[in-house]
């Protein structure tokens, strides 16, 4: 069980170290297949809260604290309230609406050199969906993505920035899950042995993403973020 959750863990932790996200899309459905979706959130959280560290540290000098900040205006909060009710809420239908619009956005980078407008207002609206969304269904790592892309930021940036932003609203899920008594000591050990393994992922795959022209890893990113919600549906939709 811990090896499958390891291999796992290493799996995600190359890809979003690579992309930014995608980490939380492929631990929580193993999780959830594994043990149910009551202990998959949860722990996808406590990973997901260490291998963003990992990134935030490994690319501590190119943060843009400016941007996140902005992101957190509203991202922080509606996280907390997210998170409040994560269990009420009828997950298939957001996922697939999410992904759907995900999708658009993401073909509509490969198609032109569009982008979301470089403002403010979009870092703080789009933190705001993002963090209510986080703390709805435990993933909203493309849509957060998609945000700081709108920044224009180079590849270990974008990478450590959205990191940061990811990291403060894990501690947010974190602290209010404990609250409601959805964490204990068999979940936070299978959350510590594949956030260990995303770790390990994570320094890998930023070892190499710096020396990736900037345009170049924005249709990567794009390309990867289709894939990954085409996998999602399908996955929700079973």
């Amino acid at each position: 069980m811990y090896a499958i959750l390891v291999i796992v863990g290493l799996v995600a932790g190359l890809l979003s170290g690579s992309v930014g996200f995608g980490g939380a899309m492929l631990v929580i459905p193993v999780i959830t297949y594994m043990f149910g979706v009551e202990q998959a959130v949860p722990a996808s959280t406590i990973a997901q809260l260490m291998s963003n560290l990992s990134r935030i540290v490994i690319g501590w000098k190119s943060i843009d604290w400016k941007a996140v900040g902005y992101f957190l205006i509203l991202a922080a909060p509606l996280t907390a309230l997210g998170a409040l009710g994560f269990a009420e809420v009828p997950a298939k239908p957001m996922t697939v609406a999410l992904c759907v619009f995900l999708i658009i956005f993401a073909i509509w980078k490969l198609t032109g050199n569009k982008e979301l407008p470089r403002r403010k207002g979009t870092m703080i609206i789009g933190g705001g969906v993002t963090g209510l969304i986080n703390g709805l269904m435990g993933i909203s790592g493309p849509l957060s993505s998609a945000v700081f892309l709108s920044w224009n930021l180079q590849p270990v940036a974008y990478i450590a920035s959205e990191a940061t932003a990811a990291a403060t609203m894990h501690v947010i899920k974190a602290v209010i899950y404990n609250k409601l008594s959805l964490i204990d000591l068999d979940i936070l050990t299978k959350g510590l042995t594949v956030g260990t393994s995303m770790i390990v992922g994570n320094i890998i795959a930023m070892h190499f993403i710096g020396k990736i022209k900037n345009k170049v890893y924005k249709r990567i990113v794009a390309s990867v973020m289709i894939l990954a919600c085409i996998a999602l549906i399908i996955t929700t939709l079973r």
